[in-house]
């Protein structure tokens, strides 16, 4: 008689944090298929009041899952998007939208938050700390302003900026001491956002580079290729539903000319040949007139000079 082999017994419970992972995996699943759009955040070093302010303005239009990014994998994958796991390689937050990729970008990138240096943080800029006054009182914090580099005076029994100052040159790691006063001062130089990797709506992938379009720019490429369409089929007289009038207004004008032109009576040219004709008729009247003058008084002369010699032959 064989000896079973030893091992999990079937029908034996899975541990409760397989459970778990299960379970939320499922409902990932189901929330990618109950909306059309699905997209990617990377929260690495994102502040936590960032997301929640996101989500309070979204609420109604979008949800929002945290998970591991092994659970968003199987997830996505379940709900046949499984374009948008081979991005996933930071910590991910799901956004689940009626929205689309385009209009959720936007969003993120036009509700950016001032946050504060970082001690150690390279300078993406030169930081400068704008002249002028302060709401700062005499005291240590002219010393802590003047150690970060700063022109600070007293005027008024307040502490002022005398000067625009450079705390930090671009490149350079800022330091505790003027991290310390630009908090004093009130001043964030930095923005912050949430990052939007990519979304998926279905039927296609859409990436950051993709979604970061210059609307003012776009609106002025997309008028100068309707300005050039425009030109290129009028000029080939090619009729399209834009340029249709214009074509037919210059094809009357030129036929029109042609009619004229040539004598040729029409409904579009028999008022302008006829006016034509009356100014050459009464021009020619005016000149037939002064020359038949002459004629006539010449006429007349001879007729009295006639009728003089008479009346001198009766007499003789």
């Amino acid at each position: 008689m064989t000896k079973r082999k030893s091992g999990a017994k079937a029908g034996a419970k899975e541990r409760p944090a397989i459970q778990l992972k299960k379970k939320r995996v499922e409902e990932l699943a189901a929330a990618s298929k109950k909306y059309p759009v699905v997209a990617l955040l990377n929260i690495r070093a994102l502040p936590d009041r960032i997301l929640q302010s996101a989500k309070k303005k979204l609420r109604g239009k979008a949800e929002f899952a945290v998970a591991k990014n092994s659970v968003i994998s199987r997830a996505l994958e379940k709900a046949g998007k499984s374009a948008l796991a081979q991005k996933l390689d930071f910590p991910t937050a799901l956004v689940f939208t009626s929205l689309t990729p385009y209009e959720l970008y936007k969003f993120f990138k036009q509700n950016k938050v001032k946050v504060a240096a970082k001690p150690g943080q390279v300078a993406p800029f030169d930081i400068v700390v704008p002249e002028g006054e302060t709401d700062l009182m005499p005291g240590p914090a002219l010393s802590e302003l003047k150690g970060a580099g700063i022109n600070a005076q007293i005027k008024g029994g307040k502490i002022v900026v005398a000067k625009d100052s450079v705390v930090a040159k671009k490149g350079t790691k800022i330091s505790d001491t003027v991290c310390k006063a630009l908090q004093k001062l009130g001043i964030m130089p930095f923005e912050a956002q949430v990052n939007m990797v990519a979304a998926y709506d279905g039927k296609f992938l859409y990436t950051s580079e993709i979604l970061d379009i210059d609307e003012a720019k776009l609106m002025e490429g997309l008028l100068a290729c309707l300005s050039d369409a425009f030109n290129l089929s009028y000029n080939s007289s090619f009729p399209t539903s834009q340029n249709i009038e214009a074509l037919l207004s210059f094809a009357i004008s030129q036929a029109r000319s042609l009619a004229i032109n040539g004598g040729l009576y029409s409904d579009a040219s028999a008022g302008i040949l006829l006016a034509q004709a009356a100014a050459l008729g009464q021009a020619l009247s005016g000149k037939v007139g002064s020359l038949d003058s002459k004629p006539a008084d010449a006429g007349a002369s001879t007729a009295a000079a006639a009728e003089q010699k008479t009346e001198e032959n009766k007499t003789q």
